[in-house]
């Protein structure tokens, strides 16, 4: 009798552990959407995939040139790690005109000192009426043009170390 009664309990724990799953690190994801709206009209939006305190996965970055004032505008994502670089992810093209949409994907990112929030900023470039295209410049906005950065996402794998960014 003695022996039924412990085989009765590792059937109900090892069901207790299939039931819950394993309770490894990084085994849940966390998807991230944020968009921000510019004093003068312009939208951007970025989605991402947290996947543990150090890692993004890739996702998309979009902008859309809402006011018709023959401006472009583009958007920018860096994450800030834990030792305070900066690392940038992905910049969009410059958008053609009213009404139009330009996207670009966020390839996977990392960091060992860990990544402790990724902020979405939306640009014009200085002079306005500056041309189309990809910027020349690589990921990240140009100095001088004129930039917002409302938008900041904090890692929720970070804990208690991600409130000291």
């Amino acid at each position: 009798m003695h022996r039924s009664v412990y085989r009765a309990g590792l059937v109900a724990a090892a069901a207790a552990v299939l039931a819950l799953g394993p309770a490894a690190p990084g085994w849940a994801t966390t998807t991230t959407t944020g968009e921000v709206s510019a004093h003068w009209g312009d939208r951007a939006r970025v989605q991402f995939t947290w996947t543990d305190s150090n890692t993004i996965e890739g996702g998309t970055l979009t902008v859309a040139d809402l006011t018709c004032d023959e401006a472009p505008v583009y958007a920018v994502v860096t994450a800030v790690a834990g030792n305070g670089t900066t690392v940038p992810l992905a910049t969009t093209p410059r958008t053609a005109g009213c009404g139009k949409t330009a996207e670009t994907r966020l390839v996977r990112a990392g960091n060992a000192a860990g990544l402790g929030r990724v902020t979405l900023s939306i640009c014009r470039p200085a002079g306005a009426a500056s041309g189309v295209g990809a910027p020349s410049w690589g990921t990240g906005s140009r100095a001088g043009d004129e930039c917002v950065s409302p938008y900041t996402a904090r890692n929720p794998y970070r804990g208690a170390a991600n409130l000291g960014f």
